[in-house]
């Protein structure tokens, strides 16, 4: 069976930490017509368990490392 990911041009899932919520742990996944799937683990193994996921589900992957959201930028 061919997972949505095997269609040409489709892009891989995105397996990150959320921001705001440390522990918690994505797999995101947008298909050619901008739909998205996603999955949301939290606990201890976290990050064990969305790899896992990612894998099974769509075949291929990247773990992505958001850069943490700051304090905008105050005007003079």
């Amino acid at each position: 069976m061919m997972t949505k990911t095997s269609q040409p041009g489709a892009e891989p899932a995105n397996v990150f930490e959320d921001r705001d919520t440390a522990g918690q742990w994505r797999v995101e996944w947008f298909d050619d017509d901008g739909r998205c799937e996603l999955e949301i683990f939290t606990g201890p193994d976290a990050r064990r368990q969305a790899l896992r996921y990612a894998m099974q589900k769509y075949g291929y992957f990247r773990e992505v490392q958001l850069e943490q959201q700051g304090e905008a930028p105050r005007l003079p």
